[in-house]
């Protein structure tokens, strides 16, 4: 348990000042003033990334707009677009960079609408009155996931799903990982420990995964390039390449994946970008609030530390509980302390307790499940992967 136990010593003691009587008294000395040194001015903070004992995580979320076009009343195009807002306390230059970046990315141009536009309309027109009674139009859906937000690394995935007819929807899966100091968006070599020794390590997992599975096609020239492009990501498990829909397998296999964790990746990937301590996706746990909105504060525990839990992109189902050991030795959810339908981007919830040998409480969210602990090695917090 991490207590402060303050213990007072009163002691008192009393000093008795003699005065020498009847002694001449010695001459009084007139005090030189000293002169007063002329104040430096401080520097100007610069603009540019923050010191890494300032750095803040990134917070992420996305906004989506739907706009449908039609042609005599008849829905031709529904499309939908997805808006990044990034901020970075203290880097607002970063996040500004990220956003430009992305923006492109997410949205849908004026020129591919009127393209997708006109190609709904000569369909429509081809087809016999009975074909017409179930056109449904065409669309665009982009959308976009948070993978990990914390004051090193920013990873989404996001997609691109065209329909234009036919029986199936065109798929596309995408990966961007940006510098949270900078701004940048990195490539697999930025995060290469040595790119060619990573490359091969990918191409080595992927050949054993599927190297020799039937279902798969065009395997190896998939493998030696896939790093070369956009369709990896680091999340809060390791490196996850894949392959888009049709790429090396059927409609029926859909996207195909395949995983190092960060075990897997020592040596291969730069230690910068490895999940820090109390870390987990895009959830956090910290003594600090590095200006996060508190949506709730919880107090179990007059007196302890107040800590919290950040949350950098949208959360849903957020449940904190105490959790107890069963007589197996495995941790099972206890009493339920609060629940939160969304835990936004930006917002944390503000927690007074102390912390024991083994975890009492535990946070489950839409993204996955934690123990939340405290580190015996410099008692940093720590958000531990649990299976309920």
């Amino acid at each position: 348990m991490k207590k402060r136990i303050v213990l007072l010593l009163l002691a008192a003691l009393m000093l008795c000042a003699l005065a020498a009587c009847g002694e001449e008294p010695e001459p009084v000395s007139t005090p030189v003033p000293t002169p007063t040194p002329e104040a430096t001015p401080s520097p100007t903070p610069s603009a540019g990334p923050l010191a890494e004992e300032e750095a803040a995580p990134a917070i992420i979320s996305f906004s989506y707009e739907s706009e449908i076009l039609d042609s005599d009343g008849i829905i031709m195009l529904t499309v939908q677009s997805a808006e990044p807002e990034v901020r970075i306390p203290g880097n607002d230059a970063a996040a500004r960079r990220i956003e430009d970046t992305l923006s492109p990315l997410l949205s849908v141009s004026a020129e591919k609408k009127q393209e997708y536009l006109q190609l709904a309309k000569d369909d429509y027109d081809l087809r016999s009155e009975d074909m017409k009674m179930l056109w449904g139009g065409y669309f665009i859906y982009n959308s976009a996931q948070a993978l990990r937000a914390d004051t090193e690394l920013l990873s989404i995935k996001y997609s691109v799903i065209d329909f234009t007819g036919g029986i199936q929807e065109a798929y596309g899966e995408h990966g961007a990982c940006f510098d949270v100091r900078t701004g940048e968006r990195l490539t697999a070599r930025d995060i290469a420990a040595d790119f060619d020794v990573l490359k091969a390590a990918v191409l080595q997992e992927i050949l054993d995964e599927a190297g020799d599975d039937a279902r798969y096609f065009d395997v190896e020239e998939f493998a030696a390039t896939v790093l070369d492009g956009d369709q990896w990501y680091l999340d809060e498990d390791g490196l996850t390449v894949f392959a888009n829909i049709y790429e090396i397998g059927t409609f029926n296999e859909g996207q195909v994946e395949f995983e190092l964790d960060y075990d897997e990746l020592t040596g291969l990937l730069d230690e910068r970008w490895f999940p820090q301590d109390g870390h987990a996706g895009t959830l956090a746990v910290s003594f600090e609030n590095p200006g996060f909105a508190e949506l709730d504060s919880i107090s179990l525990d007059a007196g302890a530390d107040t800590w919290y839990i950040l949350s950098s992109a949208d959360l849903e189902n957020v449940t904190l509980s105490r959790v107890v050991m069963d007589e197996d030795g495995e941790y099972e959810r206890g009493e339920e302390l609060g629940f939160y339908a969304e835990l936004g981007a930006g917002e944390c919830l503000s927690i007074t307790a102390y912390f024991m040998d083994t975890p009492q409480l535990a946070i489950s969210t839409s993204e996955g499940e934690y123990l939340i602990a405290q580190s015996g090695r410099d008692s940093s917090l720590l958000l531990i992967p649990v299976d309920f």
